[in-house]
């Protein structure tokens, strides 16, 4: 057998490991550091190798201190979680720390090392877990709580309306318009919430998107301008494959956000057009899609609400539930589309909703 000229060194071994290295001799001056350290340290070895190590990670002072207790303790760390901050992007990321003594062929203490693991992928994909365990408790803690209050609520607006047709005083009847609009507005918060906990039963079944968005911007024209909506529609778009009520709830809500966030001479654009060998959407292979843009150019979204407009119950209006960007967002998905959106503040919104084309012979 032909043995191999070139064996791995130690060097070799030590620049190949995906886990940073890091090393210091009893002077805990820093003598090791490989190349997976700088990476995620985004330290350059040239300025550590020979350094104190205090000096080398004054933003990182967790590091040299688990270090030295292990040099002159003999403590050893384990999968140590901890924060590291990093040089160049100026962030932080979670890590693991695992440290150990160092010795001679004499068995003399010669210092301690420690490898340091990047754990940002492996928290981002337990923080993906956990928020889908959460939003499904919250669905269904939101299905109960909505059973019970709807009853005592309906109980409430009853009694009120009864008690607006016997009092007489002029005052005491507005309370009583008070008690029964808020009682409704709290009903439609309920069935929203309903709306969003159950199980989506569609009637699919080809359906004319153009039909369904005229519809939509018949019903939102009351107050707008003779200019409000700009419809760009795409003549040779096929039928979508839909629940055509629940695809009017969906751009029902788009709509409305976007007439809700124009300027009294705002423009609302809708555009639509079909899409072959689209590859985007979850768990289907290439296929024939529609898209549909509705974009305006109005107040826009801040960045930092922009990740959140998804997340159940938050809202930046007054009165709103929260609760129309999650149920549309469902409904998208349930038929197996996808829904991007875009936003700049003070430039506007893009909101793009991909559908599945009705294939020939679907019922």
């Amino acid at each position: 057998m032909k043995q191999n000229q070139n064996p791995l060194s130690f060097e070799d071994i030590l620049e190949s490991l995906a886990e940073g290295v890091v090393a210091v001799d009893t002077e805990m001056n820093v003598t090791v550091y490989n190349q997976s350290a700088e990476k995620i340290t985004e330290i350059s070895r040239a300025l550590v190798l020979g350094k104190p190590c205090d000096a080398c990670f004054r933003r990182n002072p967790r590091i040299a201190e688990m270090l030295r207790k292990t040099l002159t303790d003999g403590r050893l760390f384990t999968e140590y979680d901890e924060k590291l901050f990093r040089r160049i992007t100026g962030d932080t990321i979670p890590i693991g720390v695992t440290t150990s003594q160092v010795v001679d062929a004499q068995g003399n203490m010669a210092g301690a090392a420690a490898l340091i693991r990047d754990l940002s992928g492996l928290k981002s994909l337990e923080e993906g877990s956990l928020r889908k365990e959460r939003l499904a408790y919250i669905g269904t803690f939101a299905a109960s709580l909505a059973h019970e209050i709807k009853n005592p609520l309906s109980g409430i607006r009853g009694a009120a309306q009864l008690l607006s047709r016997k009092v007489k005083e002029p005052g005491l009847g507005e309370y009583m318009d008070v008690i029964m609009k808020e009682a409704d507005r709290l009903n439609v918060i309920l069935n929203d919430m309903l709306d969003f906990a159950r199980p989506a039963r569609l009637n699919r079944k080809p359906a004319n998107i153009h039909q369904v968005l005229d519809s939509v911007v018949l019903l939102l024209q009351e107050g707008a301008g003779p200019n409000t909506f700009v419809k760009s529609y795409d003549p040779s778009i096929p039928d979508v494959f839909g629940d055509e009520n629940q695809l009017k709830q969906v751009f029902l809500n788009l709509v409305k956000n976007a007439k809700e966030a124009i300027a009294e001479n705002g423009t609302i654009y809708i555009t639509t057009r079909a899409i072959t060998e689209f590859h985007l959407v979850e768990g289907s292979g290439a296929g024939r899609m529609v898209s549909i843009v509705v974009s305006d150019n109005g107040c826009g979204i801040k960045i930092e609400d922009l990740e959140r407009v998804f997340t159940p119950f938050f809202t930046t209006k007054p009165k709103g539930s929260g609760l129309g960007m999650a149920i549309t967002l469902k409904i998208v998905k349930e038929h197996g589309g996808l829904l991007k959106i875009d936003s700049e503040p003070g430039k506007g919104t893009s909101v793009a909703v991909y559908l599945p084309v009705a294939e020939r012979g679907a019922q």
